[in-house]
């Protein structure tokens, strides 16, 4: 009797907290070759793919995000009781946070999305007002920064983070007050794996870089014995994870990982133990200005071996720091600012008039994603259920802006090619990702997003 009691207990607890959910006896989708695989993930990297076909595969349901709640039944905002259309936004911005030279980017582009918004009317004849906070480095605060939004500041929406920490947080105090989220900045590739049906992902993350830079490592360059040298942050960590997994299912174990702690200036002591071990090729996950600095100890130290790095060292200040050293360098990047697609330009000429600088990869996604914010509200009105239906509508669909295009899994996690970047002559120069998996055999949606990456 006390065995059935607990069992029942056991099963209203799940259901309470919305970890039961109904799981189908089999997979719906056809077989691998035939569909989208998650996260758009290499056939060389499913796990045991070469020896069977799983009999459930995670996320590539459209019942993936279902919402089963009733945010859609509460009573919708009075517009004539209201002043302004509140957004909250998540960044860091405080100069003395290393992350702030991606958060006050990415704030400026959405200023400049809701600017253009409120020059079309806004929503109704109401402008369209960001509810701005400081993503501080202390872990939990940006839980009081969006309980504040919820009840101080009656936001519909809300867009951030950089910080892959605080959008954790971030989706667990969604669940609760139940507002939908655009992330324009984070890395993390678990935050879209944790299936909390209030987010909406659109900047490139670790797997779209860890994959790119793994076939075009090992598969198109055909090296063997890499290694890694990568910050000791959760940016490094879980770059790293992605990178490392994917070079062991080709057979390419890095010979050696080692870390350095962000800020550091000196890496003779990590570039001596790596050369002891006799490598032809060196991953690193880390800033642009450790990338920099690395990259010139290196070539001093007299190592020669090629250099592969993430998207944050896709900046001009890695060259500012190298020099010569850095020629040669290839990096994974989110956006390829050369592009002479119009809108690109348009944006790129406003956000240079405004702010006197280039709008980077962070600046032209937060642009892009408070624009698909905007147009959600528009769309469903003032309610944050119907709100994020109509986010959700993005699943296995494509959205062309600013950045460039971006498609979105049953995750609402954006899986277009990325672009990578070569130092050649001082300068970057980028060319659209292109794996050697697709050849031959480029899903259609695959098809349109490399023709728009190359344009």
């Amino acid at each position: 009797m006390k065995t059935v009691c607990y069992g029942i207990l056991a099963c209203l607890a799940l259901t309470i907290y919305g970890w039961a959910r109904p799981v189908p006896a089999r997979n719906t989708h056809k077989d691998q070759g035939e569909s989208i695989p998650y996260a758009n993930m290499p056939t060389w990297a499913v796990p045991f793919g070469r020896f069977r076909k799983p009999y459930y595969r995670w996320y590539v349901e459209p019942s993936t995000l279902g919402y089963d709640g009733a945010a859609r039944e509460m009573p919708n905002g009075i517009l004539s009781r209201l002043k302004t259309i509140n957004i909250g936004v998540l960044a860091p911005l405080d100069k003395d946070n290393p992350d702030s030279v991606y958060g006050i980017p990415m704030l400026h582009g959405a200023e400049l999305a809701v600017e253009r918004a409120n020059a079309r009317g806004g929503y109704d004849g109401k402008p369209f007002a960001l509810k701005v906070h400081d993503d501080l480095p202390l872990w939990g605060a940006s839980s009081m920064a969006i309980v504040k939004m919820d009840y101080d500041q009656h936001v519909w929406a809300m867009l951030g983070s950089v910080n892959s920490a605080s959008t954790h947080i971030e989706l667990r105090a969604a669940l609760k007050l139940e507002i939908p989220i655009v992330d324009t900045a984070t890395n993390d590739p678990t935050v879209t794996e944790t299936r909390v049906p209030w987010l909406l992902h659109n900047f490139p993350d670790d797997r779209q870089q860890g994959y790119a830079l793994a076939d075009y490592i090992f598969n198109q360059l055909k090296l063997k014995h890499v290694v890694v040298l990568r910050a000791t942050n959760r940016y490094g960590r879980k770059g790293d994870e992605v990178f490392l997994d994917v070079a062991r299912r080709l057979s390419h174990q890095p010979v050696l990982e080692a870390k350095f702690n962000p800020g550091e200036q000196d890496f003779s002591t990590q570039l001596r133990m790596l050369r002891e071990q006799g490598f032809d090729g060196l991953v690193i996950w880390g800033n642009a200005s450790e990338t920099g600095r690395i990259l010139k100890q290196m070539r001093s130290l007299g190592m020669k071996q090629p250099v592969f790095a993430s998207s944050r060292a896709c900046y001009p200040q890695v060259i500012e720091i190298a020099g010569q050293a850095a020629e040669g360098l290839v990096t994974a990047c989110a956006m390829n600012p050369d592009r002479k697609d119009p809108k690109w330009l348009r944006f790129r000429q406003r956000y240079l008039e405004r702010f006197h600088t280039q709008p980077d990869a962070y600046a032209a996604y937060a642009y892009d994603g408070m624009n698909i914010l905007i147009g959600a509200i528009k769309e469903a009105g003032l309610n944050r259920g119907r709100i994020m239906d109509a986010l959700r509508k993005y699943e296995m669909h494509g959205y062309q802006g600013v950045s460039g295009y971006a498609f979105f899994d049953y995750t609402l996690n954006n899986i277009a090619p990325i672009t990578l970047a070569r130092v050649t002559n001082g300068k970057f120069i980028y060319w659209p990702e292109h794996r050697t998996d697709w050849r031959g055999s480029l899903p259609s949606f695959m098809q349109g997003a490399v023709r728009l990456a190359a344009r």
